[in-house]
C-alpha cells in the first residue's frame, strides 16, 4: 500500500476549530447511524455483524466505498463513500463501534519509506482496522477482506490513532504551501500524542522553510530524543546544520542517512519512478533491480519493471515481471489486475 502511494497519494481537510478543541475524526452523524441500523443487526453474532458490515461498506448497491487520494474524517469519508486507507480506517471503527464491536486503530510495520514532498523530507505510515472477536484479532484494510492477524504490525490508542490524521492533514497544507494551516495540524496532532517523531520532523521542516532554523533544529533534536533512527529527521537536521555553517555535524549525519538509504528497497523505488518521469530508463531500471535486490518480495516493484519494459517494447521481460507481480501480491484486488493484463497480453499475440 504504501509503496504504491508514490505514484500518487495525499491528503486534504479539518483541524482544530476556533475555540482550540479538536475535530473529532470518528464522529458519525444520527444519518449515517440510522443508516447502519437498518442494516446490520446488533442480534447477529460478531463475526457476522463484521461480515454484515464490510458487505455494506462496499457493496455498490450500498455505500459502494472505493479508494481515492484523499484522507477524510469518518463521516466525510461516509458522504464521499471514497477516500484512503486512513479515511477508510476512521470510517470503519466508527461504523464498528457503533455496532458494539472492538474495533481500534493498528499501525502497520513497514520498511521506512522516504519521499521528498516540495522540499520536505516525509515519512509515510500506514494504518489499518483491527477488530478484536472471541479471543482473536482480525485486520480489515480498504479491500473487501478480513484477515486473521498472525504477526506485525501492533495495536494503538485513539489518540495515535488522531495524531496520525492531524499529521496528514498537515502534510497536505505543506503541499499547498500554506505553512500556517500546516502547523495547525501539527499542532493538533501533538496536543493528542506528543510522543510522535515524524509530526516534529514535519514541523521542523515548516519552521525551516520559514527561516526560523533554531526553530526547526530543536524540533529535530525533539524528533531524534523520541527515535534515534528517525533518519527524515537526521537528513532534515543536517541540512539545517549545512545552513548554519555546522559541516562536520552535518557531514555527520549525511553518512550515516546515505548508508540507511543504500539499504532501503523504497529510496531505490522511490529514485526509480523519478528517473522513469524524466524518461531515464536505464537508471529507473537499475534502481528498481536494487529495490528488488533489496526486498524481492514486492509486487510493485516488479510491476514498475514490467511497465518500463512496455515502453521499451520487450515484451518477454514485461510478462515475465507481470508474472512475478502476481505471484507475490498479496490482496486478491492486485492479483486480478495483474491477470488481466497478463491476458491483454496474450490476447494481443494471437
Amino acid at each position: 500500500m504504501i509503496a504504491m502511494a508514490l505514484i500518487g497519494m495525499l491528503l486534504a481537510l479539518p483541524i482544530p476549530e476556533e475555540s482550540n478543541r479538536i475535530v473529532d475524526p470518528l464522529k458519525l452523524s444520527p444519518e449515517i447511524e440510522q443508516f447502519l441500523d437498518e442494516r446490520v443487526s446488533r442480534a447477529l453474532p460478531p463475526m457476522k455483524r463484521l461480515d454484515a458490515l464490510i458487505d455494506v461498506v462496499f457493496r455498490r448497491d450500498e455505500l459502494g466505498f472505493t479508494y481515492s487520494p484523499a484522507s477524510r474524517t469518518a463521516l466525510e469519508t461516509f458522504d464521499s463513500r471514497n477516500g484512503n486507507c486512513l479515511s477508510f480506517t476512521l470510517m470503519l471503527i466508527a461504523m464498528a463501534r457503533h455496532l458494539d464491536l472492538d474495533a481500534r486503530f493498528r499501525e502497520v510495520d513497514i520498511p521506512p519509506l522516504f519521499t521528498k514532498h516540495g522540499s520536505f523530507v516525509i515519512l509515510r505510515q500506514h494504518l489499518n482496522v483491527a477488530v478484536f472477536i472471541d479471543g482473536e484479532v482480525y485486520t480489515i484494510d480498504v479491500f473487501p477482506q478480513i484477515v486473521p492477524i498472525q504477526s506485525g504490525g501492533r495495536i494503538v490508542a485513539d489518540q495515535r490513532g488522531f495524531a496520525h490524521f492531524f499529521n496528514n492533514m498537515g502534510v497536505d497544507e505543506l503541499g499547498h504551501a500554506d505553512y500556517e494551516l500546516a502547523e495547525l495540524n501539527f499542532a493538533a496532532a501533538l496536543q493528542v500524542d506528543p510522543t510522535m517523531d515524524g509530526v516534529y520532523v514535519n514541523l521542523g521542516g515548516v519552521r525551516a522553510r520559514t527561516g526560523r532554523l533554531l526553530e526547526a533544529e530543536q524540533h529535530y533534536r525533539k524528533a531524534l530524543e523520541l527515535n534515534s533512527n528517525n533518519y527524515a529527521a537526521m537528513s532534515s537536521l543536517a541540512a539545517v546544520y549545512e545552513k548554519t555553517g555546522k559541516f562536520k555535524e552535518a557531514a555527520r549525519l549525511q553518512k550515516k542517512v546515505k548508508k540507511f538509504r543504500d539499504r532501503n528497497p523504497y529510496y531505490h523505488f522511490s529514485l526509480g519512478l523519478g528517473y522513469w518521469e524524466q524518461g531515464n530508463h536505464s537508471e529507473a531500471l537499475a534502481h528498481l533491480k536494487r529495490a528488488i535486490k533489496l526486498n524481492p518480495d514486492d509486487h510493485t516493484f516488479y510491476f514498475a519493471v514490467a511497465r518500463i519494459h512496455a515502453l521499451l517494447g520487450d515484451r518477454k521481460k514485461m510478462e515475465s515481471n507481470l508474472q512475478l507481480a502476481k505471484k507475490y501480491a498479496v490482496d486478491p484486488d492486485n492479483k486480478l489486475l495483474y491477470a488481466q493484463k497478463l491476458d491483454l497480453l496474450k490476447n494481443s499475440l494471437h
